[in-house]
């Protein structure tokens, strides 16, 4: 009986001790959490210059963001929208960039002409 009882006991130390070492190791601090962004492309004003194809313009996006110290993660572009009827610079393509960034950066995108999704 003596050692049902102790195991018993070790078995609920054990399922204790385990509940009590959780930390919060797994929390993602809030300058990290990813937060999903979008950019409409323009026909010639986007900072990181003109691209011609979805996978151009994820690359110079990403290079560019990343010279200016932004991380950005699961780039990825497609041509959603409708192209604007004009030739100004600031016409969108129809092409929309989708990215992730640091919460940290957040703001510094925003200023760059993302919208958060």
């Amino acid at each position: 009986m003596k050692s049902v009882r102790l195991l018993a006991c070790l078995i609920g130390f054990l399922g204790l001790s385990s509940i009590g070492s959780c930390e919060d190791d797994d929390v993602v601090p809030a300058a990290e959490r990813p937060v999903p962004v979008s950019y409409a492309q323009t026909q010639c004003a986007d900072r990181w210059g003109q691209a011609t194809s979805t996978q151009q313009l994820e690359a110079l996006a990403r290079a560019y963001l990343q010279q200016q110290g932004i991380v950005a993660s699961d780039v990825y572009a497609a041509r959603t929208g409708q192209a604007a009827v004009c030739a100004a610079c600031s016409c969108p393509t129809g092409v929309i960039l989708q990215a992730t960034v640091r919460q940290a950066d957040l703001q510094a995108v925003l200023d760059m002409g993302f919208q958060r999704l």
